[in-house]
């Protein structure tokens, strides 16, 4: 145990970035919809430690290392969230790949471009308009039950336009306390 606390630091490089081996299960993108089709829309749900932020991290890194044509939304509750827990964080972006394959983070862009051409963009939940325009093949949402404004549950509807039609979406939520009502109505809209 106490050789696996001295690698943390460098845990990445040590294991050589593979989550696939060390992911719980709940971390894993389903194969299939409960109704046996491709799924299009994967919930993560847990408590603090859960593990919900790195399984939408490894996500999108599949994502850009399977498609270098992917165009990907993060979406959070602000660009400074998504900035310094999806991109920046511990079990963010840059965190969980290896040095040499790391994505080029330009954050005056709030964007993000792997050696493949992959490219991810920063939104901020609040500011819906700035999605429209821009067509994207995935998009990880992120901690949505804090976001003032989902689903068209307040004025306005975070997903609108080309995110809710054509892209794979990722949802990570923390699920306790006052988010249960929140998440339990995402849930239920038709």
């Amino acid at each position: 145990m106490e050789f696996l606390l001295d690698q943390r630091p460098n845990w990445n490089e040590a294991t050589g970035a593979d989550f696939s081996a060390l992911a719980h299960d709940h971390q894993r993108p389903p194969d299939r919809a409960n109704s046996g089709a491709d799924w299009t829309t994967w919930l993560i749900l847990g408590g603090r430690g859960a593990g919900k932020t790195r399984a939408g991290a490894e996500w999108v890194r599949g994502i850009a290392a399977a498609d270098k044509r992917a165009r990907i939304a993060l979406i959070g509750e602000t660009e400074r969230e998504v900035r310094e827990v999806m991109v920046e964080g511990v079990s963010g972006l840059l965190a969980i790949h290896r040095a040499d394959e790391r994505p080029l983070w330009t954050s005056s862009r709030g964007r993000l471009e792997w050696q493949n051409g992959a490219v991810a963009q920063v939104f901020s939940a609040d500011n819906y308009e700035s999605l429209r325009g821009p067509q994207f093949s995935a998009a990880w949402l992120d901690e949505l039950a804090k976001w003032r404004q989902v689903f068209g549950l307040g004025t306005t509807d975070a997903l609108s336009g080309d995110v809710a039609r054509w892209a794979t979406i990722v949802l990570t939520a923390y699920f306790g306390g006052r988010s249960i009502e929140k998440v339990a109505r995402i849930l239920s809209r038709k």
